[in-house]
């Protein structure tokens, strides 16, 4: 990324968008320290949860997830010793592009990913599997493995993990073609779904398409369909795009439309789909969002600053970050106003009523710690 030529393109879009920018007054405060570096982070109501990294002490488990509560602040260590998480040869997947969820968090329950690889007959294996938990009740336990085999013409790719109230899912995407696919750029996409997480099982969404990315909200989940495969696991959407919002549990349909440009990102609130979407016109480059109905009537679309990612929505405001800016849009007025400036890359950037949250870490007294930080914004 070209920093110089982003700042000025993206100042060029504000002139012509006409979009207005203040400053909050507000400050943000921090709600929680952790003892190592945290790797994602995730709310949901009055529920928050963290996935972090140990210090490095014996005792300490290699790979934690923490549930807390914010009325009391308290908080529980959710991986035991034994499962999937703590010690495990494997580690926390990285998102395949930047705005790719791979931590959620719906009420008390957890969801995150876990990638790994393995030798099978000679022949490198990669492998990915959710992983669930619940603040209450059971610790985490591993769901079902997904698993790519370069010797074999189809492979499943984790494309994205969502929650909200009572809804965790994740999405499932099958590449398929000829072994070599990827080197002659043959790969397809050839079947693939969405999956409902049922206590520590998963239930396929009926009539759910395979995502290129996916937001829950309450009962509904809003899909981007993956119609192209650039890279064996990089799934993208078609051009147009077109995403459809189905019922979580029925697969009942409730709307669809197609984003005038290349998504990006998705989230969902019960009254509003935002998509954020990046503009290429020749040489030029742009960024924006739009907000649609569930029911896919479009209700407004805002330019934003180039790079913008963290994409997150209320039904009246969403908020996303260029860099280390934390901004929010108005859905009614496309106001932008910049809310917080982070200390380091915010980490699961979200907005949940008024409350805008990430995680950041930063070194104290030499050593990089993580902690949560919270803004409420007007």
């Amino acid at each position: 990324m070209v920093k110089v030529a982003c700042s000025l393109a993206a100042a060029l879009l504000l002139v012509s968008s006409g979009a207005a920018y203040s400053r909050s007054q507000a400050k943000p405060t921090t709600l929680v320290w952790a003892k190592g570096e945290i790797f994602a982070f995730a709310q949901d109501g009055n529920h928050f949860a963290w996935a972090s990294y140990g210090t490095g002490d014996r005792s300490d488990c290699a790979r934690q997830v923490r549930i807390g509560l914010l009325s009391s602040k308290q908080q529980k260590l959710v991986t035991k010793r034994t499962g999937p998480t703590c010690n495990s040869r494997d580690r926390f997947r990285s998102g395949i592009y930047e705005d790719m969820p791979v931590f959620a968090l719906a009420g008390e329950r957890a969801l995150w990913t876990m990638e790994g690889f393995k030798v099978t007959k000679e022949t490198p294996v990669s492998y990915q599997y959710p992983v669930a938990v619940s603040h209450s009740g059971t610790r985490d336990v591993a769901l079902k493995s997904y698993e790519h085999d370069p010797s074999k013409e189809d492979g499943d790719v984790l494309v994205g993990i969502s929650g909200d109230s009572s809804t965790l899912v994740y999405g499932v995407t099958t590449v398929g073609g000829s072994p070599n696919c990827r080197d002659d750029d043959t790969c397809v996409i050839s079947g693939g779904g969405v999956f409902r997480v049922v206590g520590t099982s998963e239930v396929a969404v009926p009539g759910a398409p395979p995502p290129a990315m996916l937001a829950a909200s309450g009962n509904s989940v809003a899909i981007v369909v993956a119609e192209r495969v650039l890279d064996w696991s990089d799934v993208l959407s078609g051009l147009p795009a077109h995403v459809t919002v189905i019922d979580a549990v029925t697969g009942a349909s409730i709307g669809s439309f197609s984003p005038k440009e290349r998504p990006t990102a998705i989230a969902f609130a019960p009254s509003v789909v935002a998509v954020l979407e990046s503009i290429v016109s020749g040489t030029k480059a742009g960024a924006q969002i739009e907000f649609y109905t569930p029911a896919g009537a479009l209700l407004r679309t805002v330019a934003v600053p180039l790079w913008p990612t963290g994409l997150s929505t209320t039904n009246t405001r969403a908020v996303f970050r260029v860099g280390k800016s934390i901004r929010t849009v108005s859905v009614a007025t496309g106001e932008i106003t910049t809310v917080a400036t982070s200390a380091a890359t915010p980490i699961g950037l979200s907005i949940e009523g008024k409350r805008v949250a990430w995680a950041e870490n930063v070194k104290i007294h030499g050593v990089l710690r993580g902690r949560i930080r919270a803004i409420t914004v007007r």
